[in-house]
């Protein structure tokens, strides 16, 4: 049932990676990332993306051998994807438990991983390396030999440098394993894994200086969530796009713990190796929930669902070690395959449209600009991050530009986005741009199409933040931009056409980088 389940996960990374499509902006800027000229370039320009320098360059390499096209990309995903798969059965090995089918059940069940654990972000590559920090360090706790120490350490490492969220789970699962070792008394092996933790939290420390850099404009970022969108957005990671699958973990949280403490209390001589571990990983869960809930708050971005994906596999890991060491009786026994084969039934009927979800149409705009537009034309791209994806993409003739005007579109360039939210005059040089190219007789293309407001009301006119309602929302300032220079084309040109994308209707876009196109021409 194990195998079986496992090879459906595998089917359901390749059906992803072959209907994914194109790369979508985030995806692009670690991927132009990585192309930057040197290597100094990259560590001098990480700061502005979600990683530390090792992925971006990991991404470098890979792509020095393989090629940046979307298919080798999207390979790359597919193996992050399987890497996290297999993760459950290493630790299976590590803790010599059986197949890990509560875990696999409960992950293939989970888009989440498929759709955002396969992108070319750290996010997947990350997870699966906590999961193996989970069982590297939980190991030890069975046999603290000269191997394991030397592999939890290398584990350690390479984790923290690839998510820096790790960070946070590496202290809950080392301090969880430091405090078992201290109540069996076993000193030696307390300071063990109190070492290999300290450096492994320790070694990111050369990034701080750029990370406080990034303090000065990462405000205009900033969503002060509160716990209950924290809470609401883990429940959607956990089972998106099912609503019903967050309540089938916590259905199996509680009924392990329920069987738990019925065997505390019916054999309290129970084997204490397999009661360590189980106490080991509730202990894990705790602070690792408390850390990540401390982690998010002092971040205080809006989170997205891909943020909870590393916490949300050590979870799955440590449900799966408890339900492997506690279902022993047949009743149990037989629960757990049931679970598994419903798993493998269901998931491909729960995951399938989301999976087959393109992330991107931007490719597609841009594809039909550079065949469409003339060299005089001008070309708007709208909101400016999709000016990423489309740098990528365009290879037409005619200039474009992005609402704001961003100079730089290699990655994501917040700190050129503060300055035009504290600029007077911040869309002067657009609107100049588009009055030139209409009363010229050329063509704007606006990729995001128009954002015209209700007659009555106009476009919204926001002074230099954070003097507006809206403060540091730089979102709302985008949105404000917009509805300017999209009445000033609207009032002044003679023509406004819509321009079909050539996507089968059947395709589902994701939200997150959905356009349209839309042309507009003539002056008066």
């Amino acid at each position: 049932m194990a195998v079986l389940i496992s090879a459906m996960a595998v089917f359901l990374l390749a059906v992803r990676a072959t209907h994914a499509g194109a790369l979508w902006r985030d995806e692009c800027a670690v991927v132009q990332l990585a192309a930057l000229r040197s290597i100094s370039d990259v560590f001098h320009t990480f700061q502005h993306e979600a990683f530390p320098p090792l992925f971006p360059l990991i991404v470098r390499a890979y792509t020095s051998v393989l090629g940046s096209s979307d298919a080798a990309l999207r390979i790359f995903g597919f193996c992050a994807g399987c890497l996290l798969i297999g993760a459950f059965w290493i630790n299976s090995q590590w803790f010599r438990t059986g197949p890990p089918l509560v875990g696999l059940a409960l992950m293939s069940l989970n888009t989440t991983l498929f759709v955002w654990g396969t992108t070319i972000r750290g996010y997947g590559l990350g997870s699966a390396i906590i999961m193996l920090i989970f069982g590297s360090i939980g190991s030890l706790l069975l046999a603290a030999n000269r191997e394991r120490i030397v592999i939890a350490t290398l584990v350690c490492l390479f984790g923290v440098q690839i998510l820096l969220y790790n960070s946070v789970l590496l202290i809950a699962i080392g301090a969880s394993a430091v405090a078992i070792f201290l109540f069996q008394r076993r000193f030696k092996q307390a300071l063990v894994v109190s070492a290999i933790s300290g450096v492994a939290v320790l070694s990111p420390l050369p990034y701080v200086p750029a990370y406080l850099r990034a303090r000065d404009w990462n405000i205009v970022v900033r969503g002060w969530p509160t716990s209950y969108s924290l809470w609401k957005h883990f429940e959607v990671a956990l089972g998106n796009p099912g609503y019903s699958i967050p309540w089938l973990w916590y259905g199996i949280a509680v009924g392990l713990i329920g069987v738990f403490v019925f065997r505390l209390y019916k054999n309290r001589s129970a084997e204490s190796e397999q009661r360590q571990l189980i106490w080991f990983t509730l202990v894990v869960c705790g602070l690792s929930a408390a850390g990540c809930y401390a982690f998010l708050r002092l971040l205080s971005y809006t989170t997205s669902v891909w943020y909870y994906l590393a916490f949300s596999c050590v979870i799955a890991a440590a449900l799966d070690l408890i339900a492997s060491i506690l279902c022993t009786t047949d009743w149990l026994r037989l629960f757990r395959l049931a679970l598994a084969g419903a798993a493998l039934i269901a998931a491909p009927f729960a995951d399938w449209s989301a999976i087959t979800e393109r992330q991107t149409n931007v490719d597609l705009a841009a594809q039909t600009v550079s065949t469409r537009a003339a060299t005089h034309d001008l070309v708007v791209v709208v909101p400016w991050p999709f000016g990423i994806s489309f740098q990528r993409y365009y290879r037409g003739a005619a200039p474009w530009m992005t609402i704001p005007n961003i100079t730089d579109h290699q990655v994501h360039r917040y700190d050129l986005m503060k300055l035009k939210m504290l600029s007077a005059h911040p869309i002067d040089d657009l609107t100049e741009a588009v009055r030139a190219t209409l009363s010229s007789g050329n063509r704007v293309w606006f990729v995001g199409g128009l954002n015209l407001p209700r007659p009555e009301e106009g476009p919204m006119v926001l002074p230099p933040a954070p003097a507006s309602r809206f403060k540091w929302d730089n979102r709302a300032y985008t949105d404000a931009w917009w509805q300017q220079l999209s009445v000033f084309a609207a009032v002044h040109a003679n023509k406004v056409d819509p321009i079909p994308l050539p996507q089968p209707k059947s395709v589902r876009i994701n939200e997150l980088e959905e356009t349209s196109l839309l042309v507009v021409e003539g002056w008066h």
